[in-house]
């Protein structure tokens, strides 16, 4: 007898994550979560371009904006508190100056175009369906950079309108790839804002429409993984949640990230993402040789040390350069 809910390993999805392909996220911080594992084991995994994405709208309009690689205008921009923003972007793209976040998103979203046209998994995390909207315009923004609440409307979503989103999601990735296999998921992220009731009421909502959608694809090319479920019932106790009793603890992200592990790797790329997961953690450190070592020459000696990972494991050479450089490189 088994003392606890045990979620297992969805059959007959195994090998659908590999190396060398890219994997595109999109939706709430979960994403980044399972995004950061990716990258920590050398997958191409492009990582929520637009920054964390919360509800179904406004996560089908990044998709829309990818697919048809809109130009963020200066004019659409907005300012707040000595910063540009767009409300489809998080804060983590806006500037000071005007023009240099304009040019920040839309190399973005270039990049994340050119990704999800190549990609052969993309993995959408649904949040809430709490939209906030421009109470002027009615448009649903995904982020509000902490403007007045009399600037928007708050209201939830209906299961119809999440499942016509989803619905148009879908199409606005196949439209640019038609063989991408697309994984939904439901962050385990508690949402307190809205009460418990609430909070359930918003999640079984994603869950119903995620279910409709996927049943109702015949392409067979969507599917859905419990990232939900084994939060509520296989890690139901607060020893598994971050301080602010509401994310998810990197011990519950990691044994999360096992369970996507044991469903999507077959075992040659399982051994490779150890390899490149061992590769990632020894980069991580800050300093090889001394508290008092040079950027140049931590630079050099990291250096070093990728190209000798880099001889053996030449497919993860692009994956191993960028998590290098990421390392050094503060921009965006």
């Amino acid at each position: 007898m088994e003392f606890r809910t045990v979620i297992r390993p969805e059959s007959g999805m195994s090998g659908l994550v590999r190396h060398g392909e890219p994997i595109v996220l999109v939706g709430s911080c979960f994403s980044d979560n399972i995004g950061a594992c990716l990258r920590d084991g050398l997958f191409d995994a492009d990582v929520n371009p637009f920054g964390p994405i919360y509800n179904p709208l406004s996560i089908q309009r990044a998709f829309e904006v990818l697919t048809n690689q809109t130009v963020v205008k200066s004019e659409s921009l907005i300012e707040n508190g000595g910063m540009w923003h767009s409300f489809l972007f998080h804060s983590r793209y806006s500037a000071v100056d005007r023009e240099d976040a304009v040019e920040r998103m839309n190399r973005r979203i270039e990049t994340a175009a050119g990704n999800l046209r190549n990609a052969s998994v993309v993995i959408v995390t649904l949040g809430t369906t709490r939209v906030f909207t421009l109470r002027d315009t009615g448009d649903v923004v995904a982020n509000c950079h902490k403007l007045p609440g009399s600037v928007f409307d708050v209201r939830y979503l209906t299961l119809d309108e999440v499942e016509d989103a989803l619905n148009s999601t879908l199409e606005a990735i196949r439209s640019v790839n038609q063989a991408a296999r697309i994984i939904f998921t439901v962050s385990p992220l508690r949402y307190n804002e809205q009460g418990a009731h609430g909070n359930q009421l918003s999640k079984s909502t994603l869950l119903l429409a995620v279910d409709r959608v996927i049943s109702n694809d015949s392409s067979g090319q969507t599917s859905y993984f419990p990232a939900y479920e084994v939060m509520m019932d296989d890690l139901r106790d607060y020893r598994f949640y971050a301080d602010d009793m509401k994310h998810p603890s990197m011990q519950a992200v990691r044994y999360i990230y096992k369970l996507f592990k044991d469903t999507y790797f077959d075992n040659d790329t399982l051994a490779l993402a150890t390899e490149g997961e061992a590769f990632t953690r020894r980069l991580a450190h800050r300093s090889l040789s001394g508290a008092n070592i040079s950027r140049e020459k931590e630079m050099t000696e990291k250096m070093a040390i990728a190209e000798a990972f880099i001889s053996r494991f030449p497919k993860l050479k692009y994956a191993s350069m960028r998590y290098l450089n990421s390392l050094f490189n503060d921009g965006i």
